[in-house]
This record gives C-alpha cells, sequence and structure tokens, in this order.
C-alpha cells in the first residue's frame, strides 16, 4: 500500500484531524506492511554497520536490477565482473595476515602460485617472465618439449648453483653466449640430426651404437691425428711420417730438422732445395741413424733439368750430429740468396 499521512489537523486540539482510533488504524496498518517486508521480517540483520545473514549457512545476495551495477567504494560489481570505478587506479585484492587469496584450486600466498588439489598448474598461452629461479638451490625441471624462439641464456659456474635440466626436447634455433665466452656442456649430447659446425673441439667422438661415425666431407686437423686403425690408409705402428719447411738467407750452418735420440733411431729425408732467384731446385734424399753417441748420413742429390748432380745444382752440404739429447740434420747453404727446403720425414722408432 502506499504511505498514509495521518491528519493532524490545523491547529493543535482544533478538532479537524483524524480521530485518535482513525490515526491508531493507519498507524498499524503502515506497521504490518514494514514488518511484512525487507529487511525488518527477512533473513537478514542490520546491527551496526553490518548487515548479516541471520538463518545458519544462509547466503547474502546484493542484485542490482536489468543493467544496473552494485556500487561500492572505487569499484562496481556488474554481473560476473568486478570493476574500479576510479580512472587508471589498482584493484587490490588483500588476505588478512599471513591468509592466502583462494581461486578455485589456485591459492596464492604472497608471491607463492600453487595447486589445492595437486594437479599441474597449466598456463595455455604465451607466459613472459625476465627470469626463472629455484627457491630452495634444487634444479628447475622441464619436463616436456621447450620451444625458445629467442637466445636461451643459461648462467652456471661463479654466478649462480642453478641447472637448467631438460628431461623432454630442447628445440631452439640458436644457443649461444652473451659474453662470448665458450658455452661448456659437461655431460654427453646426441644429436639425430645433422651437427653443422665450423669448429668442434672435444676430447672424444664415439657412437653409441657399436656403428661407424661417418664424416661426407674433408676433415682439416692442424694437430696430431692418432688413431687405431683407418680403413683405407695405412697407420705406422714403429715410426712416423712428418714434413717441414725452412728458409735461410745466409750461408751459415743451421739446424734443418731435429729428433729425439731415446725416441728414434734413424730417418730418411726427402728435400727439395729452392733458390727462386737464380731459379735453382735440387732434390736431395738423405739416410740418417745414430747409435745414442754419434750420427752419421749419406746424401744423393737430383738437380732441376738433368739427374746429373753437377749441373745446375746447388751446393748446400748437409751434415748430422747430437746435441742435448737430439739427433740434428744440419744445412750449410752455398751462397747468402734467399733459399728454402721443404722435406717430407720418414722416421723410424728406436
Amino acid at each position: 500500500m502506499a504511505q498514509t499521512v495521518l491528519n493532524v489537523g490545523s491547529n493543535a486540539n482544533d478538532g479537524t484531524g483524524d480521530t485518535l482510533r482513525s490515526a491508531m488504524i493507519s498507524i498499524n496498518s503502515m506497521f504490518t506492511e514494514l514488518y511484512a517486508a525487507s529487511p525488518v521480517t527477512s533473513q537478514i540483520t542490520i546491527t551496526g554497520n553490518e548487515i548479516l545473514a541471520n538463518q545458519s549457512n544462509a547466503n547474502l545476495k546484493l542484485s542490482a536490477s536489468g543493467t544496473g551495477v552494485i556500487e561500492l567504494e572505487g569499484i562496481q560489481i556488474r554481473d560476473n565482473h568486478i570493476e574500479g570505478t576510479r580512472s587508471n587506479e589498482d584493484l587490490y585484492l588483500t588476505a588478512s595476515g599471513t591468509g592466502d587469496l583462494i581461486l578455485g584450486a589456485l591459492r596464492l600466498h604472497g608471491t607463492t602460485i600453487s595447486s589445492d588439489d595437486s594437479t599441474a598448474i597449466k598456463i595455455a598461452e604465451t607466459l613472459r617472465v625476465n627470469f626463472i629461479t629455484s627457491d630452495d638451490s634444487s634444479a628447475i625441471q622441464l619436463d616436456d618439449s621447450v620451444n625458445v624462439a629467442g637466445g636461451l641464456t643459461v648462467n652456471g659456474g661463479d654466478t649462480t648453483t642453478q641447472n637448467l635440466v631438460v628431461r623432454g626436447n630442447l628445440s631452439t634455433n640458436t644457443i649461444q653466449s652473451d659474453d662470448s665466452s665458450q658455452i661448456l656442456i659437461n655431460d654427453a649430447v646426441r644429436i639425430t640430426g645433422t651437427l653443422n659446425s665450423p669448429i668442434i673441439v672435444t676430447n672424444e667422438l664415439s657412437s653409441d651404437d657399436s656403428s661407424a661415425i661417418q664424416i661426407n666431407d674433408n676433415v682439416n686437423i692442424s694437430g696430431t691425428l692418432k688413431a687405431g686403425s683407418i680403413e683405407g690408409l695405412t697407420t705406422l705402428t714403429h715410426g712416423d711420417v712428418l714434413d717441414g719447411t725452412v728458409t735461410t738467407s745466409s750461408s751459415a750452418t743451421t739446424n734443418l730438422d731435429t729428433f729425439a735420440v731415446g725416441t728414434y733411431r734413424a730417418a730418411r729425408y726427402d728435400i727439395v732445395e729452392s733458390d727462386s732467384t737464380n731459379g735453382k731446385y735440387t732434390l736431395h734424399t738423405i739416410n740418417l741413424i745414430h747409435d745414442g753417441n754419434d750420427a752419421d748420413l749419406t746424401h744423393t742429390t737430383v738437380s732441376s733439368g738433368s739427374f746429373d748432380s753437377t749441373l745446375d745444382g746447388l751446393g748446400s752440404t748437409f751434415s748430422a750430429d747430437i746435441d742435448s739429447g737430439n739427433v740434428r740434420l744440419r744445412v750449410t747453404p752455398l751462397s747468402s740468396d734467399s733459399t728454402t727446403f721443404k722435406f717430407i720425414k720418414t722416421i723410424i722408432d728406436v
């Protein structure tokens, strides 16, 4: 019913207003309607600054009409949306004391996100982070494939105790060091596809299925190649084949080559002597042997343009001795012209 206004007359006790009975009837009607309406006889109680549901385990529901919203200080609730109402202002959700924020099975405690039902936390879209670390110094474990579109930088050694542990596949186009130092891998690396690298520095190459390692292109070895056996090549077990070059620019005696007395007994040298200034070239063949105290050699030559060593030949002479535990093959050039001696040496063990 509508509000009933009591007629109190024009002046006090002038007899023009409602009778006392009529006024009480109107008051009773309005109180009856008021008590029947929310919140007086409803399931909520208003006490001080609190609005309470007064039935056990009852919900407290605030509902706007139509497209209306429920407005609180700084926020509004629209359907299933909670929105800030002040421009560019943050929206805070804060638990009390050591309490947590619970979103479904997701628990937020301080800076920690955990799952209440022990299932994995799944991020279905792109995750962009600046730093991933373990707070208990254990390894970070990735149990599935990781696709890294940019650079993957992992610091180890003196900078951190964490390791990157990948249980599945590591799929990336580039692995590089951001400080130009070497990338260090301390365990086995298995490559099922093509390994394309201009330089490989390693102590060992081996196959884990006992099949041969296949190299389909040239191999340049700047150091010594050591192998138990090489198919298609003759490997030496009691000697070596080496080469070298020496250039002189005076007629003084100089060492052409040396080898250790205790390691090798004898050597054969094929030497090409080149005086490009005068267009003279001579092939020398020298056999050298020692007994630990003295070294002896035999020497034959072939000059350019003739098998007669006296025609157009170079007059360099060769000698051998032992000095400080080494056998020395020495040469004394005929002139001070720039002369190059290139040789191949076949050497035999003691």
